[in-house]
């Protein structure tokens, strides 16, 4: 049976952040994994800890609105008409109908959510489920080094990406029990960073940390760092971004520190803004300008299982997301 209520784990944060990382070590507190999990990768030997339905439904999502997690510079949720809208809490729904059944602590991980939460957070209202967010934050350099050599993007284009992936997903989440955890504090000391952030989102992990010890310290390892330090000029070079760039990672270390610090969620509300304004007026052309004919857009997205757009065209029009 379908077990609604309780409390479900978003992990969170660009791509290349460290998320993947988290959310294994989560998984060995006792978080539970999707069922039809994304199979290991040579970019990721240890694990995904996606779900492929998930990711097809955000792939689908994005879709609908012209847009992809690489592309998504103009995206807005909100033009998505009411049917859109509808179908996507459906895909929601079956996601976590199929991905966890009776699962006490679902884990979901898909940086993709980040631009999606706006969606995905009244679905899981809608089931009486607390979400409750752990954000991942790597330095942006690392970042722009990482999927460089992945996916051989433009550093301009991954240092918009991650401002406009951590800023919906921090903005989004304001009001969610979360935790802001540094990637880097994870492999120096995952006890430390996994206490912590069990203490500021009120969680108590299934196993305890020193039983699951043996394993984490398998898995917690400087192996997982894809890509080493790199020189600060890496983080910040590409224009107009810099200085948002600077004082947005600024400003979430700091909300790492001190989740209250109104200080820093006024310093992330400036960039957010001006980085908002400057997305609706150029984020879409400027970003074609980069993307055009590039061979990220070859690959085909992820797909919804069979037979869910048949469920969905079943599900009346009157069917919609709930206001928050």
């Amino acid at each position: 049976m379908d077990n609604v209520g309780g409390e479900a784990i978003l992990v969170l944060g660009m791509h290349r952040s460290g998320t993947s990382a988290v959310a294994g070590a989560l998984s060995l507190l006792g978080a539970a994994p999707p069922a039809h999990i994304v199979p290991v990768a040579p970019d990721n030997p240890s694990g995904f800890w996606g779900s492929e339905p998930i990711l097809g439904t955000n792939d689908w999502i994005l879709n609908q609105g012209a847009a992809t997690w690489y592309d998504c510079l103009g995206f807005d949720p909100d033009a998505l008409d009411a049917r859109r809208r509808g179908t996507a809490l459906t895909f929601i729904m079956l996601c976590m109908m199929t991905e966890f059944a009776d699962a006490a602590l679902p884990l979901i991980k898909d940086p993709r959510i980040c631009l999606l939460l706006d969606l995905w957070l009244p679905a899981l209202r809608a089931r009486a489920t607390t979400p409750v967010v752990v954000l991942v934050l790597r330095s942006p350099g690392k970042v722009v080094e990482s999927l460089t050599a992945r996916e051989h993007l433009p550093a301009a284009i991954t240092t918009a990406l991650w401002l406009r992936h951590m800023l919906d997903a921090e903005f989004a989440t304001r009001f969610c029990r979360r935790h802001v955890v540094l990637y880097d504090d994870l492999l120096r000391d995952w006890r430390e960073a996994l206490t912590l952030a069990g203490q500021r989102t009120a969680i108590a992990w299934p196993i305890g940390l020193e039983a699951a010890a043996p394993r984490m310290d398998r898995f917690i390892d400087a192996r997982l760092r894809h890509f080493g330090p790199v020189g600060r000029r890496n983080a910040v070079d590409a224009m107009p971004f810099a200085g948002w760039l600077e004082e947005a990672f600024a400003a979430l270390r700091g909300l790492g520190r001190d989740p209250s610090d109104q200080f820093q969620l006024q310093r992330i509300d400036r960039v957010r803004t001006a980085f908002r304004m400057w997305s609706r007026a150029h984020g879409r052309t400027w970003a074609e300008a980069f993307l055009h004919r590039h061979e990220i857009r070859a690959p085909r997205p992820f797909e919804v299982p069979a037979g869910w757009h048949q469920i969905a065209k079943d599900i009346p029009d009157a069917i919609t997301l709930p206001v928050e």
